[in-house]
């Protein structure tokens, strides 16, 4: 029994030694602004919105007007009626209560900030010569949940009030889309959309294995950015879905491989295996959505063990999906 636990221990002190993605960021060291747009904007003075508007206007201008424009859809600072318009926004009856519980939920916002802070230590590890973009939280009408541009990223926080959260349920989301609306998904869903934006599909071959392998690379680079966080809150699922999918792999990836899915470019069997969806049709009831990106990440996770040379930079930048599957090794059993 005592040489038992002796090789356990050994096996585990190679497995965490040999853990790709545990790295040590402890001296890496960044400046993260976050703006809270939400505290600023919504306020019941009108001259003190008009104050806080032209202290926007001058200080983050750029981001003000994506904001207005591409997420409120009341154009931008220099329409006309503009602040009528955003006015009419942040006294409405609705929006106002939403940002109440904005301001319930997201009162203490240091959680997710360590969070955040720890994944750009993460993100200037991998990618030194990138610069960390300023955050700005805000209200966005249910329109936006992250979004990305050249002046930093938005957080909808409306859009993570809890799964069980009064006004998903008004406003008809569906329970599957509902249960990852909470605010733990905010970090992986940050890097989600950094890594869309880094690294957009350029696979000359729009077929279901690249888009798999493009989505399990993504998934590949949120744990990287995160790699404390539990695969179930990567992924999106229940930890009863996560193990259903260990579980089946196998049955899954023999699956595609019998009915020639890996090279079908019909648009509905790509949703059907990377889509947001209750459950994976052709398999189980018990089954998740996207299956297609979870096998699509074991495979990148096997074709980065095979290859320990390859660096995440390259990874990213690899757009030939059948070389990674080629090169991966990967056959679950």
């Amino acid at each position: 029994m005592k040489y038992f636990w002796i090789i356990v221990l050994a096996l585990l002190f190679i497995s965490c030694k040999h853990d790709r993605l545990n790295v040590n960021v402890s001296g890496i060291e960044i400046h993260l602004k976050i703006n809270r747009m939400e505290n600023l904007i919504f306020v019941k003075d009108k001259a003190n919105l008009k104050n806080n508007i032209e202290n926007l206007k001058i200080d983050h201008a750029g981001f003000l007007n994506i904001y207005t424009k591409n997420v409120l859809k009341i154009g931008t600072s220099e329409s006309a009626g503009f602040n009528d318009y955003l006015h009419s926004f942040v006294t409405d009856t609705v929006f106002s209560r939403v940002a109440d519980s904005v301001k319930y939920v997201f009162g203490d916002f240091n959680k997710i900030e360590k969070q955040l802070t720890k994944g750009f230590r993460h993100y200037k590890y991998y990618f030194p010569n990138e610069s960390v973009p300023e955050i700005y939280t805000c209200v966005s009408g249910f329109n936006q949940s992250i979004f990305t541009s050249d002046y930093g990223i938005g957080i909808g926080l409306d859009k993570y009030l809890g799964s069980d959260c009064l006004f998903y349920k008004y406003l008809g989301i569906p329970q599957y889309k509902s249960a990852n609306m909470h605010p733990g998904k905010i970090v992986p869903d940050l890097f989600y959309s950094l890594f869309m934006t880094d690294f957009p599909y350029r696979d000359s071959i729009n077929n279901l294995l690249s888009n798999i392998i493009y989505q399990g690379k993504a998934i590949y680079f949120i744990k990287a950015m995160c790699p404390d966080l539990p695969d179930s809150i990567i992924m999106g699922y229940s930890s009863k879905q996560l193990k259903w999918c260990v579980k089946n792999e196998p049955k899954m990836w023999g699956y595609m491989i019998e009915k020639k899915l890996l090279y079908d470019y019909e648009r509905l069997t790509l949703q059907k295996y990377i889509g947001d969806a209750p459950f994976t049709n052709t398999f189980s009831n018990e089954s998740p959505g996207r299956t297609g990106s979870w096998l699509g990440w074991r495979i990148v996770c096997s074709y980065m063990n095979k290859n320990p040379k390859v660096t995440l930079n390259e990874l990213m930048k690899n757009n030939n999906a059948q070389s990674i599957l080629t090169h991966s090794g990967y056959f679950p059993e």
